[in-house]
């Protein structure tokens, strides 16, 4: 189970998008009110669907964002989303963002460098 409740996952969010946007960022997708929901992804031979919770475009690639809720009971789920959203923005000339909550970072950058993944940490303050 997530430790982040809904409607902090929603200020996150909303404070995600306004930082994409003072970068420039085109495009966003995010699971918010008025803005178009980020393509969600079902793995294969299970009805498991993951989706980012930002997308946005740049002159260059497509960069993938995804909120660290720190969600220990479903680590292996956790992982697996974070490895389709780097190989994603790898392949859209992007990068792969997490963005990383106060108390949260320990527990990123374990994950990070256990399973190797491509993933840049940003500090996300929701004040």
């Amino acid at each position: 189970m997530s430790s982040i409740t809904e409607s902090k996952l929603a200020q996150f969010t909303q404070k995600a998008v306004e930082l994409l946007q003072s970068k420039g960022y085109k495009e966003i997708k995010a699971d918010l009110p008025d803005f178009e929901q980020p393509t969600r992804f079902t793995e294969k031979n299970s009805d498991k669907t993951f989706a980012p919770d930002l997308t946005g475009e740049t002159l260059i690639g497509k960069d993938y964002f995804k909120i660290v809720e720190g969600d220990k009971e479903n680590m292996q789920d956790v992982v697996s989303k974070w490895k389709l959203f780097a190989n994603l923005a790898r392949i859209k000339n992007g990068k792969f963002y997490l963005l990383v909550p106060y108390g949260k970072k320990k527990y990123t950058n374990e994950l990070v460098k256990e399973h190797n993944i491509d993933a840049h940490l940003l500090k996300l303050d929701a004040r």
